[in-house]
């Protein structure tokens, strides 16, 4: 479900985070090449990264910190869902309390790192040819030796 709320495993966020970043970042390498410059090397992507801020307003705030609270502490992962976007799983790395909690009005801070699923194995089988070596059947196969 994509619709326009936020979630993490048993809490739903009342009302939408004032901010919502999400950062995407590859493992990449530069490669030097003695006279013949550099080679860009693309290890994959990494997991995401969601942080942003909010404020739980009325008369439930604190309870309503009280739960994000106590999800914060679960240990492991669990599903994130973002406003308009397919859920990911993700570890719940930080909350922050912002400023000075009223009443009825507690700002805060947080952080989330999606967990990459390790990918299922590709079954191609790649026949070399003959007098073919590895570089070229790993060239024709798409991949790196």
């Amino acid at each position: 479900m994509t619709g326009l709320y936020m979630g993490y495993r048993n809490f739903t966020w009342p009302r939408l985070p004032d901010t919502l970043r999400m950062e995407n970042q590859k493992y990449t390498q530069v490669l030097q090449q003695p006279e013949n410059g550099e080679t860009l090397q693309d290890l994959g992507k990494q997991g995401r990264v969601v942080s942003g801020s909010g404020t739980f307003l009325g008369e439930m705030a604190a309870m309503q910190w009280k739960e994000l609270c106590m999800c914060y502490e679960q240990a492991g992962t669990g599903m994130l869902y973002l406003p308009g976007r397919k859920p990911m799983e993700a570890a719940f790395t930080e909350l922050q309390l912002q400023g000075t909690p009223r009443a009825d009005r507690i700002a805060y801070c947080f952080t989330f790192r999606e967990i990459q699923s390790a990918k299922e194995a590709d079954n191609t089988l790649y026949r070399a040819g003959t007098n073919e070596c590895l570089w070229s059947a790993a060239a024709a196969a798409g991949v790196s030796p």
